[in-house]
C-alpha cells in the first residue's frame, strides 16, 4: 500500500489526469499510448473510469502483463500509420471514444490524434517535444485536444486516495525495482534502458 500511495505523488494521478482529460465515460473504447507508469496507470485510470475496452500501445511483453492486470484488453504493437490502420480496424473504422497520450512525442500525438473517432477528446499528459497538432483536421471531425501537467492534490483528494485506502485499487506494481539512495544511478540507468518500469527508492532507517 505505501508504494501505491506513493504513485498518488505523481504516476497514478498523472495517468488519471489523461483519463480526466479524455472526457472517458461508462462504456467507452479508450486507447493509451505510452506504457510506462504513467501510461499504465493512464489503463488502470480508463478501466477505474468505466471503459469497457482498452488498447494499449505497448509492445514490452513485462508491461502488457501489467497493463492486462490494470484493465487493458487488446495491444497493438505497431507504430504510425500501421498503428492507425490497425486500431481503425478493431473499431469498425470509427476510432476510439477516448485517446490517452502519454509519451509526448511527435509520433505518438499524431497517431493519438488519428485514432480518435469523430467528437472525441485526446487527453495529453506526455510532455509534448517536437509535436505540432493538425488544427484543422481536429476541427472538421470536432477532435478535442486537451492535458497538460496534473493537478495531482484535487484527484488525490477527490477520489485517488480513497480508492488506494480501500484497497480498490493497487497502482504501485508500477515499481518493479528497488534502490537504495546510494545506487540512485543505477536507479535511474535501469528505466533508462526499460530494465525497469519504475524504480522505488526506500531510505534506511540510521
Amino acid at each position: 500500500m505505501l508504494a501505491s500511495l506513493l504513485t498518488l505523488s505523481d504516476v497514478m494521478s498523472t495517468g488519471y489526469h489523461a483519463a480526466a482529460s479524455a472526457e472517458i465515460k461508462l462504456g467507452d473504447t479508450a486507447v493509451v499510448f505510452g506504457d510506462g507508469a504513467v501510461g499504465l496507470c493512464g489503463v488502470l485510470s480508463a478501466k477505474l473510469m468505466g471503459a469497457t475496452r482498452i488498447i494499449s500501445m505497448s509492445r514490452h511483453a513485462d508491461r502488457q502483463r501489467i497493463a492486462r492486470e490494470f484493465g487493458a484488453t487488446d495491444f497493438v504493437e505497431e507504430r504510425g500509420d500501421e498503428a492507425v490502420d490497425k486500431v481503425l480496424g478493431m473499431t469498425d473504422g470509427y476510432g476510439a471514444d477516448a485517446v490517452l497520450e502519454c509519451v509526448g512525442s511527435a509520433l505518438s500525438n499524431d497517431t493519438a490524434m488519428k485514432v480518435a473517432r469523430a467528437g472525441a477528446v485526446v487527453g495529453r499528459v506526455g510532455l509534448p517535444h517536437g509535436v505540432e497538432a493538425d488544427i484543422p483536421g481536429l476541427f472538421y471531425r470536432n477532435v478535442g485536444l486537451r492535458g497538460g501537467p496534473a493537478p495531482v492534490r484535487t484527484y488525490d483528494m477527490h477520489r485517488l486516495l480513497k480508492e488506494v485506502l480501500d484497497g480498490n485499487i493497487n497502482p504501485g506494481i508500477v515499481y518493479t525495482s528497488e534502490y537504495t539512495l546510494d545506487d540512485i544511478q543505477e536507479a535511474y540507468a535501469a528505466m533508462d534502458e526499460r530494465r525497469t518500469v519504475k524504480s522505488l527508492l526506500r531510505i534506511s532507517e540510521v
